[in-house]
């Protein structure tokens, strides 16, 4: 049981990587490629790739019709809609920057299983939370006179608010779909919803300006921030759940800064600095804390001894 936990915890660690690489390598493809474009194309060379893995795997992948609604509700919170709004942002904005807005996705996933009930969720976490939200308003110039809240920002904030309902409407299906099979299934979805946007985008798109390294940031793209990520993120929400789950995403901004600095030459503030710090002790009391109620521990604390 502990070794599974532990491979389990190293998988939710390489699908955070790989998701903070893939929004480093498509900011710096989008200076050539139009954003819409660049989503319709991954996603028609994505959707097939799904469905072949599934069929390798042995998956059955019939849908029971009771849960269309939910499949597609799925659908749009981890692709259709989700995908329009984080990379419509993230070309508006910075890689730094979108993946510290992304990394509000636990807090969000938290709230909501909190209010639905489906997950208890300790005083003790929701204590990192709110340290972890403090550190993203450093982040954002709140206390050094430097805020400012553009269109990438909101819209990427609404991507992540998006994605945490994907976190909760996920581990309702799992149950019943492997993760594999979910992916397949919820991505054939996911596409018709993108589809609509991406060919106009599409037929306007300049491909001469295209360069290698876009399209080697394109196969990146097509074959790692899904294909070979969400399989495991769904694992990981079967294992531990969708709040616990949805913390690991705390590391997305260290990671993007430390790709975006190596690979893009971004300049990264100090105050920008101690955001990100602020915001991961924030995640590590949050998963510390977790087992614990700070309600509980205070009223401990507070009865009178017995003498």
């Amino acid at each position: 049981m502990q070794l599974r936990r532990i491979l389990t915890y190293l998988g939710l660690l390489y699908a955070v990587s790989a998701w903070a690489l893939n929004s480093v390598i498509l900011k710096h493809a989008l200076i050539d490629f139009d954003p819409l474009a660049l989503t319709g194309l991954r996603f028609l060379a994505m959707t097939p790739l799904a469905l072949a893995l599934a069929k390798l795997r042995g998956e059955r992948l019939a849908i029971n019709r009771r849960d269309l609604p939910l499949l597609i509700a799925c659908a749009a919170c981890g692709y259709g809609v989700y995908q329009y709004l984080w990379i419509v942002g993230l070309a508006h904005t910075t890689a730094f920057a979108s993946a510290l807005l992304l990394s509000l996705t636990p807090i969000l996933t938290l709230a909501i299983v909190a209010v639905a009930g489906h997950e208890r969720v300790h005083a003790g976490r929701w204590f990192g939370a709110a340290l972890a939200i403090a550190g993203v308003a450093v982040f954002e110039g709140v206390f050094s006179g430097q805020a400012r809240v553009g269109l990438g920002d909101t819209l990427t904030f609404a991507a992540a608010l998006v994605f945490a309902f994907y976190n909760v409407l996920s581990a309702k299906l799992l149950g019943r779909y492997s993760p594999v099979s979910l992916l397949a299934v919820t991505m054939c979805i996911g596409t018709i919803m993108i589809l609509p946007g991406a060919v106009p985008a599409l037929l306007h798109q300049n491909f001469t300006r295209v360069t290698p390294a876009d399209w080697g940031a394109f196969a990146y793209a097509v074959l790692f921030p899904i294909l070979l990520t969400y399989p495991v993120w769904s694992y990981g929400i079967s294992q531990l759940g969708a709040g616990r789950t949805s913390l690991f995403q705390f590391l997305l901004p260290i990671l993007a800064g430390v790709f975006s600095v190596v690979i893009l030459g971004t300049h990264i503030a100090v105050y920008q600095i101690l955001g990100i710090a602020v915001c991961i002790a924030g995640m590590a009391l949050s998963q510390l804390l977790g087992r614990f109620s700070l309600t509980a521990l205070w009223a401990q604390r507070t009865l009178p001894v017995e003498r």
